[in-house]
């Protein structure tokens, strides 16, 4: 008999007020009230995504399948689990889509999920137990990790102060400044909501230092879907905003409109083994069940005694395609033009101390500046958005201000291990419309690069000459002094880039941000310069030329006025 059904236990941290107070409710009463809640209110940020990810499979498979009414749409019959029998017809796939579109534009104008959400997670309760014998949530049952099916003769046990990402400690290793103090094994307690949220985490950002595998043939194990890529996100007003705005139904590129959504909670873990076990076709083939994946089949005992030490066995599971998966619609993409995965594009990770507007052209589908439009895209929440702008009137969409938010695990750098070390989180404001217009879009990418090129060439190579001139041979001396530079314009930029409002001259506020940048990069290269000492200004002599933080700083305003003059040029030979 299974325990601790998620739909009726509370254990979804949410934010309910403006205070920050959170309070812990179950799936029901989530679908049912997530309109009134401001945020997810989790251990962490990448729980709170992995988290999001559940649910935003339950949305998409529901209203695969039902319109905002609760009406199951023509095209297909549904069994009294209300799943299609079979998939769409081919002919019908243009009326579908159209209904689709039809039927988010629904439900964001009814601000709040409807009662269809309630009925088909009670059509499929006993998929939701997170302690069961049969179907226990996001697991496998004992029968499927039996030692004859591994590698090894058990699987791999992994204790709860390692899937808690607030200790991250291993047996091996004792984490400093841990939340949680150790007497009476008090880091390995979880609470059952803990466990539940702290499943799914695990099963999105894994690493790869445990040894258990599926039988003899090896296979390129997951470290977690979640921990490859730059997780990207449209954050609304309220939790339901969040979730809506995240709802991709049509996903044009993939074409899957006439496969069954599959979340991985519809079929037995002996199945989804199979499956995903099979990797000669890719069986992660529609979006819930990409949002639902597992790096790792995870065992439980069904009698788990909650106020014991935690812990769980785990066995690898192969890794998901990564080549050109654009049924991953959270997150920036990159184009590789070598090694393994050359021509195609894969996920791109976020980058530690990088702010998230340094890579606007990979939100915006408009690349860097050296790079060609056709090695772009954008990722499929922004595309989605753009779309439902330019082709349907929605009220409370247009000319919102929309906050864009990212999130990564860092990892440790070790190929053999990959262990998540940090998130990786940032967040900026812009307004919907100047969003989804190409031309804003585009300027804002060409402001972006130019910051980019004033900071990363000319302001470096001011000091790359004080680093010659001092004979300084510490590596991260320039580097450091380059981050400090985004770092002062960072909020600057940030501001700027909320302010603009689709009406507003696009030259006039481009020319805005390119005065306050010069203001703020010559400030920071005169701090440098009136500190200088007497070595600086006596110098060093190169090709019988002194060479001192005078000169350096005079060549350093040059290059600064040249590369703005040039943009101000490209303007005037523009249209606004």
């Amino acid at each position: 008999m299974g325990r601790y059904n998620l739909l009726d236990e509370p254990w979804i941290s949410v934010v309910v007020d403006k205070k920050g107070n959170t309070n812990e409710v179950s799936m029901l009463e989530f679908f049912e009230h997530a309109h009134e809640y401001l945020d997810f209110g989790g251990d962490t940020k990448t729980q709170d995504f992995a988290v999001m990810r559940v649910l935003l499979a339950v949305i998409h498979t529901v209203f695969s399948r039902f319109d905002a009414e609760g009406e199951a749409y023509e095209y297909f019959d549904l069994d009294e689990r209300y799943r299609p029998r079979e998939n769409i017809d081919s002919s019908d796939l243009e009326d579908y889509e159209d209904d689709l579109y039809d039927t988010w534009i629904s439900l964001w104008e009814d601000k709040k999920f409807p009662e269809v959400v309630k009925d088909y997670l009670e059509k499929w309760r006993d998929r939701f137990f997170l302690y069961d014998e049969e179907y226990p949530f996001f697991q496998v049952t004992k029968n499927d990790v039996v030692s004859s099916k591994l590698n090894k003769t058990a699987p791999s046990d992994i204790s709860g102060k390692k899937i808690n990402r607030r200790i991250s400690e291993s047996n091996n290793k004792v984490a400093l400044f841990s939340p949680k103090y150790d007497d009476g094994k008090n880091k390995e307690i979880l609470t059952d909501s803990e466990v539940a949220r702290w499943l799914i985490t695990y099963q999105g950002y894994t690493g790869l230092d445990d040894k258990v595998a599926f039988g003899k043939d090896k296979y390129k194990s997951s470290k977690g879907w979640l921990f490859d890529i730059g997780g990207i996100y449209i954050r609304g007003e309220n939790l339901f905003e969040t979730l809506i705005l995240n709802t991709v139904l049509v996903n044009k590129e993939e074409k899957n409109l006439e496969k069954i959504q599959l979340p991985s909670w519809e079929i037995s873990s002996e199945e989804y083994l199979n499956r995903n076990l099979n990797t000669s076709s890719d069986k992660v083939d529609t979006s819930a069940s990409l949002l639902t994946t597992w790096s790792r089949a995870i065992f439980m005992e069904a009698n788990l005694d909650i106020k014991e030490p935690f812990s769980f066995g785990i066995v690898k599971l192969p890794d998901v395609k990564h080549q050109n998966k654009f049924l991953e619609s959270m997150t920036i993409w990159q184009y590789n033009k070598t090694g393994d995965n050359k021509g195609t594009f894969t996920p791109r990770k976020h980058q530690a101390n990088k702010a998230i507007w340094r890579s606007f052209g990979l939100i915006t589908g408009l690349g860097y500046s050296q790079v060609h439009k056709d090695e772009c895209r954008k990722p499929g929440v922004i595309e989605w958005i753009n779309t439902i702008s330019d082709q349907f009137e929605v009220d409370g969409l247009k000319d919102r201000k929309i906050k864009i938010c990212s999130v990564s695990m860092q990892d440790d750098g070790n190929a053999t291990s990959w262990v998540p070390t940090d998130e990786i989180l940032d967040i900026i404001d812009i307004n919907e419309s100047v969003l989804t217009d190409e031309n804003w879009a585009e300027r804002i990418n060409q402001s972006v690069e130019i910051t980019k090129k004033i900071v990363g060439f000319v302001y470096k190579k001011y000091i790359e000459d004080i680093k010659s001139i001092r004979n300084i041979n510490t590596s991260s001396f320039v580097e450091s002094k380059v981050e400090d530079m985004y770092y002062r314009i960072d909020s600057s930029f940030r501001l700027w880039l909320s302010s603009i409002k689709y009406d507003d001259k696009k030259d006039a506020k481009i020319l805005e941000w390119n005065k306050k940048l010069k203001i703020l990069v010559i400030q920071m290269a005169d701090e440098i310069l009136e500190s200088a000492g007497d070595r600086d200004f006596k110098g060093i002599v190169v090709d019988e030329k002194v060479k001192n933080i005078a000169t350096a700083y005079n060549k350093f305003i040059f290059l600064l006025n040249k590369e703005l003059v040039s943009t101000k040029e490209a303007m005037n030979n523009g249209e606004d």
